[in-house]
C-alpha cells in the first residue's frame, strides 16, 4: 500500500511539474511586444519542424561584421493554414523580419511577418498578442512593408 501511495504522489507531482512547464513554453513573456523590429539580414538555416520553426540570419553591421540571430515562428501546421510553404525560404535568400525582440537583450525575437526574397509576405498572428478566436478567422492580413522599426 505505502509503495502505490508513493508510487501515485510522485506521478500526480510529474503531471503538475510538466503541466506548469507546458504552460510556460507557450507564453510570450520572454518577447517584448511593446517594440517592433524590422530586421534585414541573410537567411543562414531554416527549420521547419514541431513545436515550432525557427528562421536565423546573418544581419550585416554597419562596421563590416554581422549578428547571428534567431526567430521563432509557429508550428508548421499554423504556418500552413497562413499561407506559408516550407520553400518559401531558403538559405542565402535576403529577406526582412517584422520581430518583437527578446526582452533580455538576446539576438532573438518572435516572428510577425516575413518579407521574402520573392517579394511575397506571410505573417505569423502568433508574433503578436492574439485570442483564439482571432485565429479561428484564418489568415492574417499582411502588412505590405515592414512596420517595424527598422535594426541597425
Amino acid at each position: 500500500m505505502r509503495a502505490r501511495t508513493t508510487w501515485l504522489a510522485c506521478l500526480g507531482v510529474g503531471f503538475v511539474v510538466s503541466g506548469g512547464l507546458s504552460v510556460a513554453h507557450h507564453s510570450f513573456a520572454t518577447f517584448d511586444t511593446t517594440k517592433t523590429l524590422a530586421i534585414t539580414g541573410t537567411v543562414t538555416k531554416w527549420v521547419w519542424a514541431n513545436p515550432h520553426s525557427w528562421v536565423y540570419l546573418a544581419v550585416a553591421k554597419a562596421d563590416g561584421t554581422h549578428e547571428d540571430w534567431a526567430f521563432e515562428c509557429s508550428s508548421p501546421n499554423m504556418m500552413i493554414r497562413w499561407g506559408w510553404h516550407y520553400k518559401d525560404i531558403k538559405v542565402g535568400d535576403k529577406i526582412t523580419i517584422d520581430t518583437h525582440p527578446s526582452r533580455d537583450g538576446s539576438h532573438s525575437g518572435s516572428v510577425y511577418a516575413v518579407y521574402l526574397a520573392s517579394g511575397r509576405v506571410v505573417a505569423d498572428p502568433m508574433g503578436r498578442r492574439v485570442t483564439g478566436d482571432d485565429l479561428a478567422k484564418g489568415a492574417p492580413g499582411v502588412p505590405d512593408k515592414p512596420t517595424g522599426t527598422p535594426y541597425r
